[in-house]
């Protein structure tokens, strides 16, 4: 598990939208915009699944995630290594149920995935 700096978390809040990719059991990549991201802790970030499609198929089966954020002030950019799991129920998916209830009350997030940091990168160098 790695931790995420203070840099890096700022990059995390002023990205939006936010790019995650992921890829199929067959290596076949995916990559999207999604707006709901954000840190919970500096270890873990969360998204809201709304309207996952391929996404979802391909973290069933393979649940490595990679999020890309750009602080548009510094123009660094961060690639952050995670593994997800998805939270379909309980405390932890209410809570981010709220949290997209906030701007969007007519939405309801199919999922929370919860992304433990495996590696933080920028560029080619890995920060943690």
């Amino acid at each position: 598990m790695a931790k995420l700096t203070q840099e890096v978390l700022t990059a995390i809040e002023k990205t939006k939208p936010t790019c995650i990719a992921t890829a199929s059991s067959d290596g076949i990549p995916n990559l999207i915009y999604v707006t709901y991201v954000k840190a919970a802790g500096d270890d873990m970030l969360v998204v809201a699944d709304n309207k996952f499609n391929k996404t979802r198929k391909n973290l069933d089966s393979n649940p490595h995630m990679s999020v890309a954020v750009l602080d548009p002030d510094t123009m660094k950019s961060y690639q952050i290594k995670c593994t997800a799991e998805c939270v379909t129920e309980g405390e932890r998916y209410d809570s981010v149920v709220k949290w997209v209830h906030v701007k969007h009350p007519q939405l309801t997030p199919k999922a929370a995935f919860y992304l433990t940091v495996d590696e933080v990168y920028s560029g080619a160098d890995r920060i943690a």
